[in-house]
Formats: structure tokens, C-alpha cells, sequence
């Protein structure tokens, strides 16, 4: 996503900065949130989400500290690879 941050005053010129915006998703499985619906008992549908549960945890990859975002199932399988 590209945002225009900053307009030159004196001439037509734009200048872009790119921002990087990221979605809440797992940096190895791949688990974002997903919609569905709710369900009352009247059996009316409203809409919702289903959120992961994600977490940013400190690894280190080839001797270096890397942060990523990461879903409690990914951690509790890399807890046990480990």
C-alpha cells in the first residue's frame, strides 16, 4: 500500500513514501482471520470474525534474532521441535 505523505509546496511534484501494511496473519502457517456468522437462538445471522491467536515472539534463525507474529498452535509445535 502506497500513502502520499508528504506535497511539495512550491512545485506539482508528489513525493511517496511507501508504507508497509501488514494483516494480522502467521508468519508459517499462514492463519489470518476469517468471517463468519453469529447465530441467536431465533437462528438470525449476524456477521463476526474469527480471530487467531496471535502472538510476537523472539526466534533465533541461523544465530540471529529474528521477531515474528506467530499463532499459539505454531509456538506450542516449535516448543516442541526445539
Amino acid at each position: 500500500m502506497v500513502e502520499c505523505l508528504a506535497r511539495a509546496e512550491s512545485s506539482s511534484t508528489v513525493l511517496y513514501v511507501e508504507r508497509i501494511v501488514k494483516m494480522a496473519k502467521c508468519a508459517t502457517c499462514g492463519k489470518k482471520t476469517v468471517f463468519g456468522h453469529s447465530r441467536s437462538f431465533s437462528m438470525r445471522a449476524t456477521n463476526r470474525k474469527f480471530k487467531p491467536n496471535l502472538q510476537k515472539v523472539t526466534l533465533y534463525q541461523d544465530g540471529r534474532k529474528v521477531k515474528k507474529v506467530l499463532c499459539a498452535k505454531c509456538i506450542k509445535t516449535l516448543a516442541k521441535t526445539a
